[in-house]
């Protein structure tokens, strides 16, 4: 019982440091240096023209969706997107940092019914482990008028990722053209791996008693902040005692 009783307090110490750091868990860690991004942005634009697209550009962006930081073991969301002068495009493409593994993916194309529109595509994508990539490929997108193509990936980030790391990222597209295959891999969009705040720190400590996963972006985040004493008085009340004793 007294193993029992230690693991139950290391966990909920785990909770107060959780409440007591929260407003400061965003400073810098001592002694780190910054990586040099002289190069990188939340979001970047490749202009291609060539022969085959008889004078007329193509334009490929990547962006980060969210913030362009990520503890490991976190979610990072990238958003690729074509657009031109009217060529189908027949294949669209996401080079993702090594090691992260794909969550989910959408893409948004223009169709003849419902027009240019979301749609989930996590099964339908495809995996090159070789080139780190996600790629969607279709008969043709068309890119006439207002349309464009667009793939949206939510990646989960190593848990060994290292905090100060900046990932470089890429992206490319095919056109229905002679020699329209178009690759920017590096396309200069990077994230950059911070320190886990207080809370992600703690989150593995609450998800085994039973309590769930808490985000910066939660409630009970914001709770912590607001309440730290309500906030760990509720955490008390609201542990599965069976996931402490194991039964």
């Amino acid at each position: 019982m007294g193993s029992v009783i230690r693991m139950f307090g290391g966990a909920l110490g785990g909770v107060a440091l959780a409440a007591g750091l929260f407003a400061g868990a965003g400073a810098p860690v001592a002694g780190a240096q910054p990586a040099d991004t002289s190069a990188c942005a939340k979001s970047q634009t490749k202009e291609f023209s060539w022969p085959g697209s008889a004078g007329t550009p193509y334009f490929l962006t990547k962006e980060v969706i969210g913030e362009d930081t990520v503890a490991p073991g976190g979610q990072i969301t990238y958003r690729t997107t074509v657009r031109g002068g009217g060529a189908l495009i027949d294949r669209i493409e996401d080079f993702h940092p090594q090691g992260f593994e794909l969550v989910s993916a959408r893409e948004s194309v223009w169709k003849l019914v419902g027009g240019q529109r979301w749609t989930d595509v996590t099964d339908a994508v495809r995996k090159d482990s070789t080139e780190n990539s996600v790629y969607k490929t279709s008969a043709g997108w068309t890119t006439a008028g207002e349309a464009r193509v667009s793939l949206e990936t939510t990646y989960k980030v190593p848990e060994d990722a290292e905090p100060g790391s900046t990932l470089n990222s890429g992206a490319g597209f095919s056109a229905i053209r002679i020699n329209g295959d178009k690759v920017a891999n590096p396309i200069d969009t990077c994230v950059t791996v911070r320190e886990p705040n207080a809370v992600e720190n703690v989150t593995g400590s609450l998800d085994g008693l039973g309590l769930g996963s808490l985000t910066s972006g939660s409630t009970s985040s914001a709770t912590i902040s607001s309440d730290p004493a309500g906030f760990v008085s509720d955490i008390i009340n609201g542990v599965d005692l069976s996931k402490v004793l194991g039964s």
